[in-house]
């Protein structure tokens, strides 16, 4: 059997981390639905009327640079929350998100919500700390991004890929996940070209691979080195 060596539940997503009874409390209040891949939750700049738990898939979370590419901040998936920042507020979505694969989405219409948050203090108290989890997470990105230049958010990427999905491998840490260099670049703001110079250079340096279309990390220490990871707690270096 494969072992992930950095399993995503090395810490509890958003649902996991309620009580069987508030799980069932919660869930009374959505709506089951699917969704094909590509299909669209909410644009950037859309007044949100949902929020969504996943229970099966993927929803990948971007932004609109100035100059229109996208820049892609969080790929959320099984017991993950999507919208949670509409809560409370009149704000319009500061993210679009798109399903990347077949999804199973339980829907939360937000005024019904925020009336369950007043009976009960716990459910209310896990979604106070999702938004704090998600909000630091999102600041850590773009902070490697500013910090560290391309560079940075490159390596920085390749830690969070490998917190998410790293499994053992021979060879060091293999990302079980297939990523073209165009997904990666949409993650730091940068062009396709830029990556796979980068990609080159760890790949002289020892530090990456590439077998099979899949990104071995050999030398992950030399990646968080360059970032000072030790100042960043795990349940934050994800891609979720």
């Amino acid at each position: 059997m494969t072992k992930r060596l950095f399993n995503y539940k090395n810490y509890d997503p958003f649902f996991k981390q309620l009580s069987k009874e508030n799980q069932s409390q919660l869930l009374l209040h959505g709506e089951e639905i699917t969704a094909p891949a590509g299909k669209m939750l909410f644009y950037e700049g859309e007044n949100v009327k949902y929020i969504y738990l996943i229970k099966h898939g993927q929803v990948r979370l971007s932004k609109k640079t100035m100059d229109e590419k996208k820049f892609v901040l969080h790929i959320k998936r099984e017991d993950d929350i999507v919208g949670e920042f509409s809560l409370f507020n009149d704000m319009k979505a500061s993210m679009t998100a798109e399903v990347l694969s077949g999804a199973t989405l339980i829907r939360f219409n937000c005024e019904i919500l925020e009336g369950l948050f007043s009976q009960n203090g716990e459910i209310a108290t896990a979604f106070i700390k999702l938004f704090a989890r998600n909000t630091q997470s999102t600041q850590a990105k773009f902070s490697d991004l500013l910090l560290y230049g391309k560079t940075g958010a490159f390596y920085s990427i390749l830690i969070r890929f490998a917190h998410s999905y790293g499994i053992e491998h021979s060879e060091g840490i293999m990302i079980d996940m297939k990523l073209t260099n165009q997904e990666i670049a949409n993650f730091i703001g940068t062009s396709r070209e830029t990556v796979n110079r980068m990609f080159n250079d760890l790949k002289k340096d020892g530090v990456t691979d590439l077998i099979d279309g899949y990104i071995i990390i050999k030398k992950i220490e030399e990646l968080k080195k360059h970032l000072h990871c030790e100042k960043c707690p795990l349940e934050i270096c994800t891609i979720s």
